[in-house]
């Protein structure tokens, strides 16, 4: 009809005829008369019609609805409506004037079609269903075997530290070497263990190290057949101990080691730190059992071979059962960052898989083989994980030179009864535990770990001083600050952990334990002969014991490296960002 209105239309891609209620007949009408390129235009942009609000829509359409519809005419002259130049000319300028009142918007059709309400509606609830955050019940079954099996394994290690005297008496030995050939397995094993577990699965290699432990406490029990339990009535050879503990110690770090991968799998962003503790200091209580029932059973050859047989029936019913109910993973991610940290490891295993060296470099990987000697590297360069690695180390070392020395501690500060020795070894050691339990669970609520971890390390360093100089200060003195000791010194290794993965996020949590357990795990069987020799010289100034003077200068050195600690907690902030 007017051409000038029809371009002004098709330049500024405003369909003044649109009207958001589908009860208006004008739709069907302007699509039908409308330029195609108008109407193609107009159905993509109904795409957008999901993106805005009822309110907004309705305030776009009044505005709209400022302008009559007029219809529009194809290739139509003036002289077909028989008006002249002038008439034209004042149409061309009343409608100059009625266009520039038109607010420019995009038109929107009121409705879509059903099948696309039905496919948008689709995509909507399968995105919720992929961020929804379920915590299964079966986490604390999961937790309760991966402690159990952590338990019996340094069991088994400090399984005569309340029996020095048979032990030796049997074989001629100290059983501090035994101690040692478990901790150098140990770090050895502690070295595959991340690659193991990332090629086989968590379930896998928790129930095949938990069958080659088994394996092993039958071996140090001896193979005949009696009336008792079916092992030997007498201990067997020496090699045998020794072989045994060599199986044994080669498969706790798959107990030892995954603790912080458990709990990124399986509990929530304020139960990881708690579930951590029980797992990691779980060992503790298997030393405190150690000290209790070994004190009790291991007075003879007989009652040792009793004791150890007891061990591997233990460990063959938590073998079982572990066959049984251990479980991979849950279903669903427990927590938002688990899910980017799951979507990045998918990235770089399929980027491995394909030889993207490019595709790893920019996510950070340096070589193309995603190996421990490689996480090392990457983890070396990460800010702030030397600091809770230092605090990782110095408590898994004096908790576990405390535990191997601890009848020798208490009899220089004049314990003469072994069965009350070993009772206070026993309290040591559950204090360890119940002092994780409570402070990984203030950590986890109030995210402090830092502030908590320096107040533990500077309370730990005051009480080794009284039991170092137990020579010279009365025994309840020494009593008291052992048990507290274990209350201070214990939770640092499960808070440390958990700093470290929070700091290396998104690596591998099972890695930067491990990495982290051969360190501490290779320190102390160092430390353990050089500690043996310094008990035995004179006391320094007169009043403390060397040993106790090597931990104490331990405690400060870490103390002061550890006040360095100044990094971002990526782990937390993926959480707060996905929130």
């Amino acid at each position: 009809m007017f051409p000038s209105l029809s371009r002004g239309v098709e330049c500024g891609g405003v369909m003044t005829s649109f009207s958001p209620s589908p009860s208006s007949g004008t739709l069907a009408t302007s699509l039908a008369t409308a330029p195609s390129n108008v109407v193609s235009k107009a159905r993509m942009m109904s795409t957008r019609r999901v993106e805005l609000k009822s309110a907004s829509r309705f305030r776009a359409s009044k505005r709209l609805r400022c302008c009559a519809m007029t219809p529009i005419a194809r290739n139509s002259s003036s002289s077909s409506f028989g008006y002249d130049d002038g008439e034209k000319a004042d149409k061309k300028a009343m409608m100059r004037k009625r266009k520039s009142s038109i607010v420019i918007t995009r038109a929107i059709p009121p409705t879509l079609a059903p099948e696309d309400e039905r496919k948008i509606e689709d995509e909507n609830k399968d995105e919720n269903e992929d961020t929804q955050i379920i915590l299964y019940s079966q986490r604390w079954i999961q937790l309760g075997y991966l402690a159990c099996l952590a338990l019996i394994s340094d069991w088994v290690c400090f399984s005569v530290a309340a029996t020095p005297g048979t032990w030796d008496s049997i074989f001629h030995r100290s059983p501090e070497t035994l101690i040692d050939v478990f901790l150098f397995t140990n770090v050895a094993f502690c070295f595959l263990e991340p690659q193991i577990v990332g090629k086989f699965g968590l379930r896998k290699v928790v129930t095949s190290a938990a069958a080659l432990m088994t394996c092993g406490c039958a071996l140090r029990s001896g193979l005949e057949f009696n009336d008792f339990i079916p092992f030997a009535s007498f201990m067997p050879s020496y090699t045998e101990e020794v072989v045994g503990t060599i199986m044994v110690g080669a498969a706790q770090p798959f107990f030892q080691c995954t603790p912080t991968l458990l709990s990124s799998r399986w509990f929530g962003k304020d139960e990881r730190a708690l579930s951590t503790s029980i797992a990691i200091n779980a060992n503790q209580i298997g030393i405190a059992v150690a000290f209790i029932v070994g004190g009790l059973m291991g007075q003879t050859n007989e009652g040792l071979n009793g004791y150890f047989s007891l061990i591997t029936l233990l460990s063959g019913i938590v073998t079982i059962g572990a066959f049984i109910q251990f479980q991979d993973k849950p279903p669903t991610p427990p927590s938002l960052s688990q899910v980017q940290q799951e979507k990045e490891r998918k990235r770089r295993c399929e980027a491995e898989e394909a030889g993207d060296v490019d595709a790893l470099q920019e996510m950070g990987e340096d070589e193309l083989e995603l190996n421990f000697v490689a996480l090392c590297k990457r983890l070396i360069k990460t800010p702030g994980f030397w600091q809770p690695t230092a605090a990782f180390v110095a408590s898994i070392a004096i908790s576990n030179n405390v535990s191997a020395f601890i009848g020798t501690t208490l009899g220089k500060a004049g314990v003469e009864n072994a069965f009350e020795a070993d009772e206070f070894g026993a309290a040591f050691q559950l204090a360890i535990m119940f002092g994780s339990i409570f402070l990984g669970g203030y950590v986890d609520r109030s995210k402090k770990y830092k502030p908590v971890s320096i107040a533990l390390i500077i309370a730990s360093i005051f009480l080794l001083m009284p039991i170092g100089a137990g020579e010279v200060i009365p025994d309840a003195y020494v009593l008291f600050s052992l048990v507290f000791l274990g209350l201070t010194v214990g939770p640092v290794q499960p808070i440390c952990a958990e700093l470290a993965v929070e700091v290396s996020y998104p690596e591998d949590e099972n890695g930067v334990v491990a990495l982290q357990q051969v360190c501490g795990n290779l320190f102390s069987a160092i430390l353990v002969p050089i500690l043996a020799y310094a008990a035995t010289g004179d006391l320094i100034f007169g009043k403390l014991s060397g040993d106790y003077a090597i931990l104490i200068v331990l405690g400060l050195v870490t103390l002061g490296y550890f006040t360095t600690f100044d990094a971002p907690l990526k782990r937390l902030e993926a959480d707060k960002a996905t929130e």
